[in-house]
């Protein structure tokens, strides 16, 4: 009769467990050196990450984190504060590993999760055999063709390649109700003939990217598997010889294609069309930007999300901001309650630089602009501050440190700033160059093109 009753208790577990009962799972790992140290879990969407709890290291460096029954599924990450980053799937289950270090050389061996099992068994396949891959590519182009061990050589990297493929597509049919099966089928290698040269394989890979990609599935996004893919894309388009015209020339050919692949799923579509516009903007390339803004499909989709709208509205601020347009007029008192008119500024060059006291890469940017800055000379250039500080002390304490004595303009409202808005702000520093004319004629995102862009 116990055995019985243990039997049924057991069964009973079970059940509850498989029909969602027991609501929340947890993460455990064990990474040594890690003693009464924190760790972090992050969510991953794209190339973006986003902190959602914290653990803190017991004295064998062992910890847990807790999901809720509503947790996401999809990539997760855990940042042990070094270079180390453990990349997990979740879906609904335990996990549980141990790493043998916490560095990005040492390696993680799961101990509970299907998924993880799964995920990780690529990870290593893909990793491992395209190593080898590249070492051989490097002998193969100085070693003797003729040789026989050329050829013997030749034939082992292909061999390398169909252990690749043959181990993911075992992987993806063996686990078909997987998420790590949907992610291995999108991010697995497509590789060319082998024969091809340089042009015909880069043709090939470029008709063949995306092959095993299915655009209609949202789970993507919550993890970094579309972004790097896409990024993927973008670079077959690049040759070391392309000046930055030709290859922003490619790069909107390569965005066309992508905007045609995703369009049959209007969350995906969102979601790529935010993530080039982002990209575009960090590399300060405006003609793929303008690209974007005219020739996206938006009004295409049928829904009108909130997202949409917002896409919409970051079309209009692109074009309304291009090089070559007008800067958008305003009028603010300055630090001083001196009124500001940005028409009334006598200057053959006019910087505006939107900054904040505690933003670093403004810390980096605005010493070089006050290099270039002579309060004696503002007929020749001109500098305009508009700071996103919400506290004025803040703000009074950044500019007596590093003595930006230039035109200052604080709106202390933050992000919510009425010039911000006008200018579409969403990132500090923005810099936009005028001519006497207040034409747009510049806008750098970094040192190097600020000092070409004042000719120096």
């Amino acid at each position: 009769m116990k055995i019985y009753h243990t039997l049924l208790i057991f069964i009973i577990l079970q059940f509850g467990f498989q029909s969602g009962i027991y609501s929340q799972h947890t993460i455990n790992g064990s990474v040594p050196g890690l003693e009464n140290t924190n760790v972090y879990l992050l969510k991953i969407n794209g190339q973006s990450q986003r902190t959602v709890d914290t653990a803190l290291c017991n004295a064998n460096g062992s910890f847990t984190f807790t999901l809720d029954s509503d947790a996401p599924i999809g990539m997760y990450s855990i940042n042990t504060g070094s270079d180390q980053k453990i990349e997990l799937l979740y879906n609904n289950e335990n996990i549980r590993f141990v790493s043998s270090g916490n560095t990005a050389q040492d390696n993680v061996q799961i101990v509970e999760s299907i998924e993880n099992l799964i995920w990780y068994d690529y990870l290593y396949t893909k990793g491992f055999n395209q190593y080898k891959m590249e070492v051989i590519e490097q002998l193969l182009m100085s070693y003797p063709p003729g040789d026989e061990y050329y050829k013997y050589t030749e034939n082992y990297y292909q061999e390398l390649q169909k252990i690749i493929t043959d181990r993911c597509n075992e992987l993806i049919s063996n686990n078909p109700n997987t998420i790590a099966a949907r992610y291995i089928k999108i991010d697995m290698p497509v590789f060319a003939p082998y024969g091809m040269n340089e042009d015909e394989r880069q043709n090939y890979l470029i008709r063949h990217h995306f092959d095993n990609t299915d655009f209609t599935d949202t789970l993507l996004l919550s993890s970094n598997i579309l972004s790097s893919k896409i990024i993927k894309y973008l670079s077959l388009y690049q040759k070391p010889s392309y000046s930055k015209e030709q290859l922003e020339d490619e790069l909107i050919i390569a965005v066309d294609s992508i905007f045609n692949y995703a369009i049959v799923e209007q969350k995906v579509y969102e979601w790529v069309v935010d993530f080039l516009i982002k990209g575009f903007e960090a590399i300060g390339f405006e003609k793929g930007l303008n690209h974007i803004a005219e020739q996206n499909q938006l009004s295409e989709l049928c829904v009108n999300t909130e997202k949409k709208e917002s896409l919409e509205h970051k079309m209009e601020m692109i074009k309304k901001l291009a090089i070559g347009k007008k800067a958008p007029a305003f009028s603010v008192k300055d630090i001083n309650q001196k009124e500001i008119s940005l028409y009334d500024i006598k200057s053959d060059r006019t910087i505006l630089i939107f900054w904040a006291s505690w933003c670093p890469h403004c810390n980096e940017i605005m010493p070089v602009l006050k290099d270039y800055y002579d309060p004696q000379n503002t007929e020749k250039l001109q500098v305009v501050a508009i700071s996103i500080d919400e506290y004025k002390k803040d703000l009074m304490d950044a500019l007596k440190t590093h003595s930006y004595n230039w035109i200052n303009i604080a709106e202390l409202q933050g992000w919510d700033g009425p010039t911000l808005k006008e200018y579409g702000i969403h990132a500090t520093p923005t810099i936009f160059i005028l001519d006497k004319d207040k034409n747009i004629i510049a806008k750098p995102t970094n040192k190097a093109g600020l000092k070409k862009a004042l000719g120096r």
